[in-house]
C-alpha cells in the first residue's frame, strides 16, 4: 500500500504537475498551510523553514516547493523573492518589460516524513517571450518562459511536457532518485 503524501500548495496547477509523477509512489493529497509567512533568506533556508512548518502542521509526510526566478538582466534578481516582486510588477508587465532577455528558473522541493528529509532542486535556463495569444489574465510566470531546447513558452506545455522539461520536472526526477536510494 502506498504511503500518503501531502503536497503543500494552494496552486492546483503545481499540485497537478507534482502529483502526476509522485502518485506512482504515494497517495497524493493537496494541503494548504494556513497563515504561513515565508521567511527571507537563501532558497535552502526558505525551503527548510517551509518544510518544518508544513510537517509541524500536518504531522504526516509532506512535500513543499519553492520557485526562484532569476533575470540575467537584473543580476539574478529577484530569485526566491519572486512572490514579492510580482506584487509590484504583475506577471504580464514583467513579461513585456523583460521580453528578449535570459532567465534561470529553479524549483526547490522538500520532503519530510518525520524521519527522512530530502531537499532537491531542478533548474532550467530560457528566454522571456510574450506570445501573441497571451492576455493579462494568467498569474504564473510560466506564461513567458521559453525553456532552452523547446519551441513554446511553458504556459503552452502540457503537464506531461512540463514534467519532462521544466524546473519542477527536473526537481521531481531528482526527488524520486533520492527517495529510491
Amino acid at each position: 500500500m502506498k504511503e500518503k503524501l501531502i503536497i503543500v500548495t494552494g496552486n492546483s496547477l503545481k499540485f497537478e504537475e507534482l502529483s502526476l509523477e509522485l502518485s506512482k509512489l504515494f497517495l497524493c493529497e493537496q494541503g494548504v498551510l494556513p497563515d504561513y509567512f515565508e521567511i527571507q533568506g537563501t532558497p535552502e533556508e526558505i525551503i527548510n523553514h517551509k518544510l518544518k512548518a508544513a510537517y509541524s502542521y500536518f504531522k504526516e509526510p509532506v512535500l513543499v516547493d519553492d520557485t526562484s526566478l532569476h533575470f540575467e538582466e537584473l543580476g539574478g534578481f529577484p530569485g526566491p523573492y519572486i512572490k514579492d516582486f510580482i506584487k509590484h510588477l504583475p506577471v504580464y508587465k514583467m513579461g513585456v518589460k523583460f521580453a528578449g532577455t535570459r532567465v534561470k528558473v529553479s524549483c526547490w522541493l522538500g520532503y519530510y516524513d518525520g524521519v527522512k528529509e530530502v531537499i532537491v532542486n531542478g533548474t532550467i535556463n530560457g528566454s522571456v517571450e510574450m506570445p501573441e495569444d497571451i492576455d493579462v489574465g494568467p498569474k504564473e510566470f510560466d506564461l513567458f518562459v521559453k525553456i532552452d531546447g523547446t519551441d513554446k513558452v511553458m504556459l503552452h506545455l502540457t503537464t506531461e511536457e512540463k514534467n519532462e522539461y521544466s524546473h519542477r520536472g527536473y526537481a521531481i526526477k531528482n526527488l524520486i532518485k533520492e527517495l529510491q536510494k
